[in-house]
């Protein structure tokens, strides 16, 4: 087993104080070896491997298999990764609780309790006595089905522990559904709306209906209430405060446009202005039209029946650069949320004759965890070409000293998560740790890299002055 850290000794210590505790730990401070170590201590006290069921994002199942194995002594024939055809998922659970007499560690993803009715009420019948929400955020939004499952296998458990790093995305209205699985409403009511206007008022109250659009505020000294309330059960813990880790640098590769780019830009920008001129702008529509801008900096634009126009881009140039310097003597991970970036990015490992690995939406799950497993354990493989919002959480890649974004979406929850997959514990391995951000000038691009840079929330950046910037 791994000598434990300061923080998680003493998150063990309280959360074994009481029946629901959240662990808002930094990514990379060992959320799941925490919670482990908590599950040994119930166990022991319990004489017994309680019903357990872990809900997780996809790429992290086989992770958190590994984390018990580690972290724990229970047969690694009761842990169970649950994903792929339903049937096969409910026949292996099922086995398993027979065999075992109900005491198995069931791990899934969210998908699982909303797509298959059949799956969710196995779960519901079984009736886990511990639950853990891994990456709690998503369950934030009160009305979803996810949530609502969730709140309901909840319901049912006795031991209740939430993970994530980022509890608070949007607004502390994020908490209220967290805090719901957490306990059932015992912080803040079974009632969202009145808990939204205990905390918060809405400051276009009032406006003209063809106008109006919800801007919901939090209500002065509410900030300290919630904190004074969501930390009787909860414990945070910060990434520069728990670990010697090295220097974290951020770069900028500033790249122009080419003059079929900076045309077609020109085109789009002028649309989007016109657009957002328009009256009860919401920042989801604002945001689409602007990931149109995005992608033509990358070098490519989708026509409105869906075909693609592909640009020559000074960006695979650069990326080109970057890669001939770093990949003699340091692993890489590029970031891209384009699936012709993918394209672009193999383009130039070819080119340069560098190995590498690939996970994203369209590389199968299995072929996501060969493809972490390849770039940690085999030192010809120096590159790796992921999305983050397929393979930004709950994995390991410490071996790469080196970032790079190649592009980037509007999401700040991918922005912190995938930056944390080389800077995490572990990553005192290397001198500096790196990030690259690759940028077209004088674009949307810019503004989004540095709004991400400042970990602000994009959305409200377009609706206030994305306009004038542009």
């Amino acid at each position: 087993m791994r000598e434990l850290w300061a923080h998680q000794k003493e998150g063990i210590r309280r959360a074994t104080e009481q029946n629901n505790f959240a662990f808002f730990y930094d990514p990379g401070l060992g959320k799941s070896a925490t919670v482990i170590n908590v599950l040994r201590k119930r166990f022991n006290a319990h004489k017994m491997v309680m019903p357990t069921l872990i809900l997780a994002p996809i790429i992290t199942l086989e992770n958190w298999k590994e984390e018990f194995i580690l972290n724990s002594k229970i047969d690694p024939d009761r842990i169970l990764p649950l994903y792929g055809p339903v049937k096969k998922r409910r026949d292996r659970m099922n086995k398993a609780i027979d065999k075992y007499n109900r005491g198995i560690i069931v791990i899934t993803n969210y998908e699982a309790i909303v797509t298959s009715k059949d799956f969710f009420n196995d779960l519901m019948k079984w009736k886990p006595r511990v639950l853990i929400v891994d990456e709690s955020h998503k369950v934030k939004t009160h009305n979803s089905k996810r949530t609502k499952n969730t709140v309901k296998l909840a319901d049912e458990a006795e031991f209740k522990y939430l993970l994530t790093g980022t509890p608070v995305l949007n607004s502390p209205m994020d908490l209220y559904s967290q805090y719901l699985v957490l306990d059932g409403g015992e912080t803040f009511g079974r009632n969202y709306y009145l808990f939204r206007q205990t905390f918060f008022y809405d400051m276009n109250f009032g406006m003209p209906k063809d106008k109006y659009f919800p801007n919901w505020v939090i209500r002065e000294n509410a900030v300290e209430e919630i904190n004074r309330l969501i930390y009787k059960k909860a414990m945070r813990a910060i990434k520069s405060e728990c670990l010697d880790l090295p220097p974290f640098i951020c770069k900028k590769v500033v790249v122009e446009l080419s003059p079929e780019q900076k045309r077609m830009y020109n085109e789009m920008k002028e649309n989007f202005i016109t657009f957002l001129d328009k009256e009860a702008v919401t920042a989801e529509l604002a945001l689409t039209k602007a990931l149109r801008l995005m992608q033509i900096t990358t070098g490519f634009a989708k026509t409105d029946k869906g075909e693609i126009i592909r640009m020559n881009t000074p960006r695979k140039a650069a990326l080109q650069e970057v890669l001939e310097e770093i990949t003699p003597g340091h692993k890489v991970i590029v970031w891209c949320v384009f699936k012709e970036n993918y394209e672009q990015c193999i383009e130039v490992c070819n080119k340069l004759k560098v190995r590498y690995v690939e996970a994203h939406g369209s590389i199968a799950q299995k072929k996501k965890f060969d493809a972490v497993n390849k770039f940690e354990t085999d030192s010809t493989v120096r590159v790796f070409i992921g999305h983050p919002g397929a393979l930004g959480i709950g994995i390991n890649l410490i071996s790469a000293s080196y970032a790079v974004y190649y592009s980037r979406n509007f999401s700040l929850e991918q922005d912190i998560q995938s930056e944390a997959r080389n800077y995490r514990g572990g990553s005192h391995i290397h001198k500096n740790i790196t990030r690259i951000d690759i940028v077209a000038k004088d674009t949307i691009d810019e503004l989004v890299a540095t709004a991400l840079d400042n970990k602000m929330k994009i959305s409200e950046e377009v609706l206030k002055d994305w306009k004038e910037k542009l």
